[in-house]
């Protein structure tokens, strides 16, 4: 008896033929009919899908995607054909080919600024990096580093579509360098937010940055940072906000046991997995007054903060 698979197999391999169908020629057929056989490639790449024949659904797709670039001339891009490339590329990850993986993902990227989108761009791009910060975390900082220079090109109208935090991701290496370097992702990341208006995002994106400062034992930077999201639209009353201000003050006090009480909230336990993994690993020195400014006390979370010292006077963009 077949299984659902076998059927989905089946279905692949006729919507394969159904499409070479398409693109033949005959004394009555002049043109080859690259619309249909498009359709038809792509309905064949779902079932392979579905049939979890991941390599004859990417074929599938990169042959949709021919087909639909053939009936359309340079630059007239169409968004159905960007999709089968990122749908390919997708497909690849889930065959551990991540460098054709990234590949794919890139020119779909690059299609997406053709068609006008920049924002659905730095998106792919995003996916990318996030194919690749296990295996190769340097290629994956440079992803997220183009994707943000990328969605910076125009007003990102169609941002709540990220998946929160990606960027900071980078974090997961143990070199100051590359934390800097994330931190100016997730930084970029929260601008873009707060223009889009999507609030829940950037109060995720605050607490990345602030569990960094303290990995790094920063904690007059992480203090500062938190100061400056007050600021931003619903976030001080948020329980984001509430639970870092229990973060700061148990971090400051030296106090262990509540600092990890505060972080087995499932607010910080369900984060991303690199930013699950610093509230996990968070070393709490045993007295931090050391890292305080000269004459600026105890500069803890709950007192006003100094302007001189204040490294986001502006707020958080």
């Amino acid at each position: 008896m077949a299984t659902a698979s076998d059927k989905k197999l089946v279905e692949g391999l006729e919507h394969l033929r159904l499409a070479d169908k398409c693109l033949k020629t005959s004394l009555f057929k002049w043109k080859p009919d690259f619309d249909g056989a498009a359709a038809e490639y792509a309905k064949a790449a779902t079932s392979f899908k579905n049939a979890k024949a991941f390599d004859q659904a990417k074929e599938s797709y990169i042959k949709a995607a021919e087909a639909q670039k053939a009936m359309n001339s340079y630059p007239y891009v169409s968004e159905r054909l960007v999709k089968s490339y990122e749908q390919a590329g997708l497909l690849c990850k889930e065959n551990k080919e991540y460098d054709e993986a990234v590949k794919l993902m890139e020119l779909a990227a690059y299609m997406y600024q053709e068609h006008g989108t920049p924002d659905t761009a730095a998106i792919c791009l995003e996916k990318a990096a996030k194919m690749v910060e296990q295996t190769h975390p340097h290629q994956a900082i440079e992803l997220y580093k183009r994707a943000c220079d990328v969605g910076e090109e125009k007003p990102l109208g169609r941002l709540q579509d990220f998946s929160s935090g990606k960027p900071g991701q980078s974090a997961r290496n143990q070199n100051n360098t590359e934390f800097e370097e994330g931190l100016e992702c997730l930084k970029k990341e929260i601008s873009f937010y707060l223009e889009a208006e999507s609030y829940a995002h950037v109060r995720k994106l605050v607490m990345a940055v602030i569990l960094i400062h303290l990995h790094q034992e920063d904690y007059v930077a992480a203090d500062q940072f938190f100061r400056s999201a007050l600021s931003s639209p619903e976030f001080g009353s948020s329980e984001e906000a509430g639970a870092l201000e229990d973060l700061l003050r148990a971090y400051d006090d030296g106090d262990d046991e509540a600092t990890r009480a505060t972080l087995s909230l499932p607010l910080f336990k369900y984060m991303d997995n690199a930013f699950a993994k610093l509230a996990r690993d968070m070393k709490v020195p045993g007295s931090v007054g050391g890292g305080k400014s000269p004459g600026g006390g105890a500069n803890s979370s709950s007192g006003p903060a100094d302007d001189d010292e204040d490294e986001y006077p502006g707020g958080l963009c």
